[in-house]
């Protein structure tokens, strides 16, 4: 398996977990690793073999060919047989832009923020001038 792969693999399972709100320690136990031994995989240090991409479709309740599919989305969904499949692509490149987006604007809005502050301070002071 090459190193793009294994980042993929790495990025798709992070994703799922915390779009899910689980813990390593949780998905860990479920895959019968160490939580060390679980976070080499997340971390993309560790190569993901069959039987533990099947235990991470699983556990999230998708395929194994979902969670391997796309080496740009990660498949999100509830395959439930009374609700039908609902498998939604996310696309990770999107993710990381908009993650990069929202910081930049935080940045934006805390420069803007200053520059109010300044702004009220300098009309307080034209106004104590003018009594």
């Amino acid at each position: 398996m090459n190193d793009e792969i294994v980042v993929s693999h790495a990025k798709k399972l992070r994703y799922l977990r915390k779009k899910g709100d689980k813990t390593q320690a949780e998905i860990a136990s479920h895959l019968k690793l160490s939580q060390q031994a679980y976070s080499k995989l997340e971390n993309g240090e560790t190569a993901f073999s069959d039987e533990t991409i099947d235990k991470i479709a699983e556990f999230f309740k998708i395929t194994p060919a979902e969670f391997e599919s796309s080496s740009e989305g990660v498949y999100i969904g509830n395959n439930n047989s009374n609700t039908g499949s609902n498998i939604h692509v996310v696309d990770l490149r999107l993710i990381e832009t908009l993650q990069k987006m929202n910081e930049q604007n935080s940045s934006l809005f805390e420069k803007l923020i200053q520059e109010k502050d300044s702004r009220i301070k300098l009309l307080e002071e034209l106004l104590r001038d003018k009594k």
